[in-house]
């Protein structure tokens, strides 16, 4: 009906300059003219909350016959000269308004009204006019936020329903919009302007709540972050996305068990590729940092111990382990109280490690390259059984090296290693048998061995 009316103006405007031309001075009794020039308009009734006297109530019904005949400029003289005699007579405002909004004066139409509606917000006449200038006019918030307020008075106006349904979506996505563009600027007060916006107006929205804590994640306000992604999810547990958001929450917290765990149920639903390598991620993550401090410092120490070495080789290659041979019987006497202690065990029962003579596995010592040669070597020809031919070829090698003689103890442990490319040399002949091994070295060489162990 509203657009309907706005065509109406269009047509009907022109009619106000032939109109005018016929107009007598102020009238006080209605004239004989037709109440149907306008059908769409409402009319102009005075509630009966309204105090005014009879003259007043005259002269605001005459204006309104004059704007029923289309003597606007009449109109706009009664209507004035009661609100001159009645100043907080608002019908004669809205009239006013009507006006304006024939004659395409929008802005003074919407002033008008606003002036009606603050007097009195339940007044309908006035708050229809102003839904009729603010779609005029494309402005949907404003057409919203009157509609709600004709839903209120009126529940059973079922054309402004309909209209308010489709503004409030719009305008839902224009907030959603703003708020994308502003987070991808850094904008994050404007990105929370918008989308807190857009959640006043649509409080059980799935998406407005997940892209809410998606901005409350970089804001670093994890917990609003964490109830608004619950909320998305109890209102729609099949949306892949919010699944999604809610690993970003969890993740952001430190909480990487459960953030992989969100990501899972997230690919269970949609199985995209980088969701499910940031479960495995994660889940990596999260079993890393459960490990002890001394396992996590590896990679960045100086000189591994041999407790280090037997929980990276436990640890990586965990499964290759359980499969090997139970060799050694061992008892040592200085494991118990050793972080590694759940690790040293299974690689000297493998053989892959060595105790002392004494019993004792010595935990804290320093690990030396020929020593590391040996354990992987050991290890090397574990893993590679099933590939006789492979192994051959580097139990046959024999590299002349600079600073390691043919009838070094270590020698053929030494050649194994390098033939196998799980040890690399120290310059161009060099091993340095007896150098301390660095972190990063017994993380590639393990690294080497969890590929061997897959082929």
């Amino acid at each position: 009906m509203m657009r309907r009316r706005s065509r109406i103006v269009i047509v009907l405007a022109g009619m106000a300059a032939i109109a005018s031309a016929c107009a007598s001075g102020p009238v006080v009794a209605p004239v004989a003219a037709p109440a149907t020039a306008y059908p769409d308009l409402p009319s102009l009734t005075v509630p009966v909350t309204v105090t005014a006297s009879a003259d007043v109530r005259a002269r605001h019904e005459a204006a309104w016959q004059r704007l029923q005949s289309g003597d606007l400029r009449a109109a706009i003289r009664q209507f004035e000269e009661v609100l001159r005699r009645a100043p907080s007579f608002y019908p004669a405002e809205t009239g006013l308004g009507y006006v304006a909004l024939l004659e395409r004066r929008y802005d003074e139409a919407v002033l008008r009204f606003d002036a009606a509606i603050a007097a009195d917000p339940t007044y309908l006449p006035a708050l229809l006019g102003r839904m009729d200038a603010a779609l005029t006019q494309d402005d949907d918030e404003a057409a919203v936020r009157t509609a709600e307020l004709i839903l209120a008075v009126d529940p059973e106006r079922g054309e402004v329903r309909g209209q308010y349904e489709v503004l409030r979506l719009r305008v839902v996505q224009a907030y959603l919009a703003g708020a994308a563009a502003a987070r991808d600027a850094g904008r994050w007060d404007d990105a929370q302007d918008s989308l807190d916006q857009a959640l006043a107006m649509v409080p059980d929205s799935p998406v407005v709540l997940r892209e809410l804590a998606l901005v409350e994640i970089a804001r670093g306000r994890f917990d609003e972050a964490e109830t608004h992604a619950s909320r998305s999810l109890e209102l729609d547990a099949g949306d892949p996305e919010a699944h999604a958001v809610m690993a970003t929450v969890l993740e952001a917290q430190g909480r990487l068990r459960e953030a992989a765990g969100a990501l899972r149920r997230a690919v269970a639903i949609d199985p995209r590729s980088e969701w499910r390598d940031r479960a495995a991620d994660l889940t990596a993550r999260a079993d890393f940092n459960a490990l002890p401090s001394e396992y996590r410092a590896i990679a960045s120490s100086p000189a591994v111990t041999r407790g280090q070495v037997a929980a990276m080789l436990g640890i990586r290659l965990e499964a290759a382990l359980a499969r090997a041979p139970r060799r050694v019987t061992v008892i040592l006497t200085d494991v118990r109280p050793d972080w590694a202690a759940p690790w040293i065990l299974p690689v000297t029962r493998a053989g892959w490690m060595e105790s002392f003579a004494n019993h004792t596995f010595q935990p804290s010592a320093v690990v030396r390259r020929a020593e590391l040669a040996e354990v992987v070597w050991r290890a090397t020809q574990d893993l590679v059984e099933g590939r006789p031919e492979e192994l051959a070829r580097w139990r046959s090698s024999r590299p002349a090296l600079a600073d390691v003689s043919r009838s070094h103890l270590s020698y053929r442990a030494i050649a194994g290693v390098l033939a196998s490319g799980a040890m690399g040399l120290s310059g161009s002949d060099r091993f340095q048998p007896n150098r301390p091994v660095a972190g990063s070295e017994l993380v590639a060489a393990v690294a080497r061995l969890e590929q061997l162990a897959r082929r």
